[in-house]
């Protein structure tokens, strides 16, 4: 028995389905090509800080300002710690659009520390001349009087402290700000000449 094709539909069906796949292929190969993201010029403004003494048991929130000085967007992919007690808040993960400053915001708990504390933050990104930005900071952690509370018992401060109202009124002895000696801004205009 032979088949016989009365009309052209069944060949019509066939060849557009032929360029269908065709047009298919062409756009996951498009889509598969690997597109090189833009890089960016990102700095960051005072990287090296030291902040006032705190008490042993605060938090010390730090505010990175991020300038974009390129025509890209500088996406965050990363950002690495020293040490688990500096943690990213949430919602800054972002990214800094062309030509603008943006803000990270990280807090510091000193729950376990006593003493001198030096800590590096690392901040990864499609970042040009560098592979990461590196800020740094250093505080002194007192504890209070001559009793080193253990970790129950700053806990407990911890959670009385937050329903006070001193602090709303008077403000927090960890939110004083920062300062930068004059030796680190002298080594940073000497690097950028």
């Amino acid at each position: 028995m032979k088949f016989i094709c009365t009309n052209n539909s069944t060949i019509l069906i066939v060849k557009k389905t032929f360029s269908l796949l065709k047009l298919l292929m062409i756009l996951s190969v498009m889509v598969s090509c690997d597109y090189k993201e833009q890089l960016v010029d990102v700095k960051i403004v005072d990287p090296v800080r030291h902040y006032y003494p705190i008490l042993q048991g605060q938090e010390l929130n730090i505010i990175i300002e991020l300038e974009n000085k390129s025509d890209s967007p500088f996406k965050i992919t990363d950002i690495l710690t020293s040490c688990g007690c500096v943690v990213v808040k949430k919602g800054t993960f972002d990214v800094i659009p062309a030509q603008s400053t943006g803000y990270l915001e990280l807090t510091y708990n000193s729950n376990k520390n006593i003493g001198l504390v030096n800590h590096f933050i690392y901040i990864y990104g499609n970042l040009d001349k560098v592979n990461k930005l590196e800020a740094n900071f250093d505080v002194h952690v007192v504890p209070d009087a001559l009793y080193t509370p253990d970790y129950e018992e700053l806990y407990r401060k911890e959670v009385d402290s937050k329903a006070g109202t001193k602090n709303a009124v008077e403000g927090n002895e960890n939110e004083k700000g920062y300062y930068t000696s004059s030796d680190d801004s002298d080594e940073e205009n000497n690097n950028t000449n």
